[in-house]
């Protein structure tokens, strides 16, 4: 009898294996014979699932997105304003190994979706689901008397995307200026500027 094989089971272990790999080898050295190698299927096993190395990854950023998000809904509980905004924040800004990893694998998918109008789409529609989500916590900060009432919330979302962008390049490329503790009071500072 024919091994069932759990389609959607199988793509999250690729996955897993691409992200593993991406973080320790960078995502131009990890080869499509690796990922398949390291997540257990047969060198031709890949592609029912991808069509090739870029699919993956934007599959790979898709999972890290959704990751973040689920942090964020396990530690939200009630809050909302400027805590809500911070809870956000720290679960995107690299201040542990996993976002980290996390953060290996959003700078090369950027690099690849700068030319490739699927990933591009891709990435326009996650960070859109941010940035609604930062003006949501602003508008309710500002409502709440927790920031000042001249704060120009579009424009303060769009330095708070730049934000954590900046902060994930930092923490790959120059890891000994970016420390979980100095990236935590540049949050910080940046809420501060709004009170």
């Amino acid at each position: 009898m024919p091994k069932i094989v759990d389609h959607d089971e199988r793509r999250l272990a690729i996955v897993h294996a691409t992200w593993r790999l991406i973080a320790a080898k960078g995502f131009r050295a990890t080869t499509m014979r690796e990922i398949a190698k390291e997540s257990g299927v047969a060198n031709g096993g890949l592609f029912p699932y991808f069509r090739n190395k870029e699919e993956l990854l934007g599959a790979t950023f898709e999972h890290v997105f959704e990751a973040t998000n689920e942090r964020f809904a396990a530690v939200r509980a009630d809050l909302a304003g400027l805590p809500a905004l911070r809870a956000l924040m720290l679960q995107i800004f690299p201040i542990d190994d996993e976002r980290l990893l996390e953060a290996r694998i959003v700078i090369p998918f950027w690099e690849y979706a700068a030319n490739e109008p699927e990933l591009l789409e891709l990435h326009e529609r996650t960070m859109q689901r941010w940035r609604d989500e930062i003006t949501g916590h602003l508008e309710t900060a500002k409502r709440l008397g927790e920031i000042r009432p001249d704060v120009e919330v579009d424009l303060v979302t769009d330095l708070f995307m730049a934000l954590l962008d900046g902060v994930q390049v930092v923490a790959v490329v120059s890891p000994h200026t970016s420390s979980p503790e100095r990236l935590t009071n540049m949050l910080e500072g940046y809420l501060a500027l709004l009170r």
